[in-house]
This record gives C-alpha cells, sequence and structure tokens, in this order.
C-alpha cells in the first residue's frame, strides 16, 4: 500500500488551494487503496448518482491523485480495464471556470469510457455539470455502513480514522437543531457572562495556593474550552509562569486536553496541571512528579482522576497532562443565588488545593519546577 504521509509529503502551499482539500484527498485515496470492500461500496454510491451506471471493476484497478491533465491536475483518478473515474474535490472553495470542461476534454482524447466526479461540502458547489456530483456527508454514509461489516480490523480502523476526520471538519452528517436549544437559547447566552462573574468573583477570594506564591487570574481560554482561575508561579522579574500552572474552572469540551470520553455531553468542572516546554522537560526524568501522581490515584473520591499520558481512554495532552474532573451540574443544582454560587466554586475547589498542598510531592515539584526557571 502507498504511503499517506509520503503522499502529503508532495504537496507544496500554493496560492488558491486549500490544503485541508489535499489531505481529505490523500486520506480518501489511502483508504480506498486499503481495501476492495471499501472501493465497491464507493463505487456502488457513485454508481446510484450517474444517469447511464457503468461496470463494477473486478480487475486491477490504478487509483493515483494529482495526475497531470495538460497541466490540469484532478484531485483523484480511478481507471481499470473498462472506465476511469476523474474526481473533483472541494471543501471551501468553489469551482475554478472551466474546471471540469477542461478534465472533461483531456479525459475524452485519453480514455475509451470515463465519468467525472464531482465531491463537494454542500449541494450548492454542485455546478459544470459532472456525470455524479456528490457531498462528503454520501461518503460517509456509505463508508459507515461498513465498519462493522469488513472482514478486516486494519480496514476497519482506517474507515474509523477517516470518518472521524470528516466529522470534525463538519464534512458528516448535519445535526438538526435541538428544540431544547432553540427554547433556552437566551439563557444559554446568559449563562457565560454568569459563569464568568462566579469565577471573578471567586478570583477575589484568599486561596490556598496563594500561599505558595501561585496568584490567580480570571481566564476564558477558547482553544483549551475552558472558563476559570489560572494559577500561576510568579518568578522574579520573568513574570507569571505555568510550571506548573493550575487551572481550577469549567472544562467546556473536553477535546483540546485529551479527555472528550469522559465529558458525556455535560459541563464539568475541572482541575489541570498545566505545563509550559520548560515544565514538560523537567518532569520528564522528576521522582516529585511520577510521586505525586502515584498518591493522585487514592486521593479524589468524588472527582475523576485522568493522566493523559497512561489512560487508554484520553489522548496524551504534554502542555495539560493531569486532569481532574467532576459533574457540575449535581454542584450546583440546589444553589438559587450567585453567592452560593461562587462558595461552591470556593468550597470545592479549595479541597482540592489544601489536598495538593499536604502532599510533599507536590511542594517540592513547584520549588523545582520555579528554580529551574
Amino acid at each position: 500500500m502507498e504511503s499517506l504521509l509520503v503522499n502529503l509529503r508532495k504537496y507544496r502551499p500554493r496560492e488558491n488551494t486549500d490544503p485541508l482539500e489535499n489531505f481529505i484527498t490523500e486520506a480518501f485515496a489511502w483508504l480506498l487503496r486499503s481495501n476492495r470492500e471499501v472501493l465497491q461500496s464507493v463505487f456502488e454510491c457513485i454508481n446510484n448518482k450517474l444517469q447511464s451506471s457503468i461496470s463494477a471493476p473486478d480487475g486491477e484497478v490504478f487509483i493515483s491523485t494529482q495526475e497531470n491533465f495538460n497541466n490540469k491536475f484532478p484531485d483523484l483518478v480511478i481507471s481499470w480495464e473498462t472506465c476511469t473515474l476523474v474526481f473533483e474535490h472541494k471543501v471551501k472553495s468553489d469551482l475554478h471556470q472551466n474546471q471540469l470542461k477542461n478534465y472533461r476534454e483531456y479525459a475524452s482524447e485519453t480514455y475509451d469510457d470515463y465519468r467525472i466526479i464531482l465531491i463537494t461540502a454542500t449541494p450548492f458547489q454542485h455546478a459544470q455539470n459532472p456525470d455524479a456530483a456528490l457531498c462528503w456527508e454520501d461518503i460517509y454514509k456509505c463508508l459507515i455502513s461498513l465498519v462493522d461489516k469488513v472482514n478486516y480490523e486494519h480496514a476497519s480502523w482506517v474507515i474509523e480514522d477517516f470518518l472521524s476526520l470528516l466529522k470534525s471538519e463538519g464534512l458528516g452528517p448535519k445535526s438538526p437543531m435541538n428544540r431544547f436549544s432553540i427554547a433556552h437559547y437566551l439563557e444559554a447566552v446568559k449563562f457565560i457572562e454568569q459563569v464568568d462573574s462566579i469565577f471573578k468573583t471567586a478570583q477575589k477570594r484568599e486561596w490556598p495556593l496563594q500561599t505558595i506564591g501561585m496568584e490567580p487570574v480570571f481566564k476564558r481560554q477558547g482553544t483549551e474550552s475552558r472558563v476559570g482561575l489560572e494559577f500561576c508561579p510568579i518568578i522574579k522579574n520573568k513574570g507569571r509562569q505555568w510550571l506548573p500552572g493550575i487551572f481550577c474552572g469549567v472544562l467546556l469540551d473536553g477535546r483540546d486536553h485529551g479527555v472528550k470520553e469522559f465529558i458525556n455531553n455535560e459541563l464539568k468542572l475541572c482541575l489541570v496541571f498545566d505545563f509550559n516546554r520548560t515544565g514538560q522537560e523537567m518532569i520528564k526524568n522528576s521522582d516529585n512528579y511520577n510521586n505525586l501522581k502515584a498518591c493522585f490515584k487514592l486521593l479524589f473520591n468524588d472527582w475523576e482522576y485522568i493522566d493523559t499520558a497512561v489512560d487508554p481512554r484520553a489522548k496524551h495532552n504534554k502542555w495539560h497532562p493531569i486532569v481532574i474532573l467532576r459533574s457540575m451540574l449535581s454542584l450546583f443544582e440546589h444553589a438559587n443565588t450567585h453567592q452560593e454560587q461562587v462558595d461552591i466554586v470556593l468550597e470545592v475547589f479549595t479541597e482540592l488545593q489544601n489536598t495538593l498542598m499536604i502532599q510533599p510531592e507536590f511542594i517540592k515539584l513547584v520549588e523545582e519546577l520555579t528554580v529551574t526557571k
């Protein structure tokens, strides 16, 4: 089988090209080469869109990307003895002027029988009269039915990985609006402001970590999908340094931290260990860090402790290697005032911080990292 990474390496950034389209194309081609059942299923999906159906390939099939059609480059070409399929793939962009016409002119001079296939993100991008026009959602639906059917375990994994890629880029099936969300949208908008207010108020209270020089700053972090207080040591003239930084707040989405499997579509309070590059290098050989992790496994009765480096359900995140989670709703369901909610935040995170502070390994780790910096 050809190498996916080798094929991706040949691409160079060019004006008016979308690297996502190239990535999906190579992943799609790699998937088609990986298993004949996959190729057959995709072929049937395409054949259902053709006005004039074609016979399925039963012999050798050639699958290539970026073929040269007189200096025009279709994304994918699938050829066998009796027919050739020429593909153009689009995600966010539209077809260039006469793009499919140029492919058709070359194909008509080169192949005895051919079809032009267009695959896009939405039906609104369908143009220039391809022989078959599909959306990536059609490919997703075609492949998902194969996951539990293919006999080869490796092929099943490859399919699932490609489906995850499509879904992560918004190219899988679209979810309808939730009626509950429509009814409560305006309240949800207010929720963002209310959560911010709780942690901004809590920032002004006294915290155990302040006794070792780790001061809280309110953070709403988009990339990390979290909101709360970030406690970092202040090191001489270098300012705040997260080595470690201890984040106490609400985790809105577990993907960035590698704990998506633990979220279960609900908001979670979190305590997260954050390390910058200096910290990441130091903890690799730190006995204090390893001994602290060994203690953690026994300490958090009401919280879910996750070491993303070793937990098979997690995806290792070297920036946020340790995550401790607890359901937010169960703690707040009987708190009716802003002050009561602030008090809950103070109570639960003070307890966690005190648990950290009585561990000699934690104090030694902070000192070890601070001295290193």
